[in-house]
């Protein structure tokens, strides 16, 4: 919400706190010409002084406003502009996760009324530049493994999952099935990712592995007939449904998860020096389904 919406609400709070007061206090008076209570502290408590009244309201009000202030203020390392690291400058197709990644925290900029710097890094270590205060967000699609963990920068909500597959070409389709049918067959991974762990783990001796540092390089190299397959993703909402991140002029082949049994999620790294920034993407990631 914004800070606008967000005091609304306070507001709307303070306004059915003092009416329930108001209403207290009529049915008070009622009753004391009824009922003589015997107890010190309900007669002390009670809002039968129009001071009391008066200073309830003020303290309520400040209450909202100081509630209001404590939640909706982010601090950033450039105050009202939030510097988000990503590995493409300007992602087109609507197959690539990071074109998926950028609309949606587009939209929670817009909700939050700051300003976005762009900061295109390669993936490899990306995460790290959070806890070195060199930006206020990773969002270069980082798995939340554990060795990617630290200290000065903290792992939002997951926002997706994914699991292992290879790209080929359909014409293939018929000679590859496994990463075991690719002996004397070249393999590209992204130097740093999750798809270079899981490749160097199962391949059986004989896969080349190529590595780089984009996919972008990647990509361009398998349209060239360089690669064999390519080692990346399937991606899925965090409810299991597939997110479409190729056409039909490729091939998705050997889906399974990373750590048999466990969700390879993803997740932003947040600065910890970006106050209330986590606890504000993390609200967004729960009422906002992705991608957008």
């Amino acid at each position: 919400m914004t800070s606008i919406k967000q005091f609304k609400t306070y507001m709307a709070f303070v306004l059915s706190v003092l009416q329930i007061l108001w209403v207290g206090k009529v049915l008070h008076f009622s009753a004391r010409r009824k009922i003589r209570t015997t107890s010190f502290w309900i007669n002390h408590l009670s809002f039968n002084s129009p001071i009391v009244f008066r200073w309830a309201i003020v303290w309520c009000a400040l209450l909202a406003f100081v509630g209001c202030r404590s939640e909706q203020q982010i601090k950033t390392i450039r105050p009202g502009v939030l510097t988000i690291a990503v590995t493409s400058d300007a992602p087109t197709s609507q197959y690539d996760p990071q074109l998926w990644i950028r609309m949606y925290v587009e939209q929670f900029a817009r909700e939050r009324e700051l300003q976005i710097s762009w900061v295109v890094v390669p993936f490899n270590e990306s995460w790290l530049l959070a806890s070195r205060d060199e930006v206020d967000m990773v969002a270069t699609n980082v798995a939340n493994f554990s060795d990617r963990v630290h200290r000065g920068a903290s792992f939002s909500s997951p926002f997706l999952f994914e699991r292992r597959a290879l790209r080929i070409n359909p014409e293939d389709e018929e000679y590859y099935q496994h990463i075991d049918d690719f002996i004397g067959k070249t393999v590209g991974v992204v130097s740093g990712m999750a798809a270079e762990r899981d490749v160097k783990r199962r391949a059986p001796d004989g896969v080349i592995v190529r590595t780089t540092d984009t996919f972008a390089q990647l990509y361009a190299e398998f349209d060239l007939g360089q690669l064999d397959a390519v080692a990346e993703a399937e991606y899925y909402t965090l409810d299991g449904q597939v997110i479409p991140s190729h056409g039909d002029e490729v091939v998705l082949i050997d889906h399974h998860d990373l750590t048999p049994g466990a969700r390879e999620e993803s997740v932003f790294v947040i600065s910890d020096n970006s106050k209330n920034l986590l606890s504000a993407v993390n609200e967004f990631i729960g009422r906002s389904k992705f991608p957008l």
